[in-house]
């Protein structure tokens, strides 16, 4: 069975230091270890416009979360980001998307592959559609 996993976006004040930032995720990444779990991936978005004012701040620095761990993880994830100073909004839900995994740069793409006996592959002609003439023109 695979483990649950969450995904926590998090809304950071545009004006907090980027120490203060890396600070607080290194302590989430402590309250998740501590539930068993470990931090899947952490997606910094950067600065953005936001669709409407929070706190009279028109942008906000996003953050997103991906991880696991065993029940109450979240709800201490949370408690923790309701608590703390210079987040604006935060949003968890149930990560149900599969990871991709990293494709590595050296493989050829798959219609490229050389054949691998000795003979060359056998060309398929493409398939030829039928024309069919226009209608006529009504006067």
């Amino acid at each position: 069975m695979t483990p649950t996993r969450y995904e926590t976006a998090i809304l950071f004040d545009p004006e907090l230091p980027e120490d203060a930032r890396k600070e607080f995720l290194g302590k989430l990444s402590g309250i998740v270890a501590a539930y068993k779990g470990e931090v899947l991936k952490t997606d910094d978005w950067g600065n953005r416009k936001l669709a409407y004012p929070i706190r009279k701040k028109s942008n906000a620095f996003y953050t997103f979360l991906l991880y696991t761990g065993n029940r109450g993880v979240v709800e201490e994830v949370e408690r923790n980001i309701k608590i703390s100073e210079g987040i604006l909004r935060h949003l968890t839900t149930l990560h149900t998307a599969e990871l991709k995994p990293k494709v590595e740069a050296a493989a050829p793409p798959a219609g490229d592959a050389p054949a691998v006996s000795g003979t060359p592959a056998p060309e398929t002609p493409a398939p030829e559609t039928p024309q069919t003439p226009a209608p006529p023109a009504e006067a």
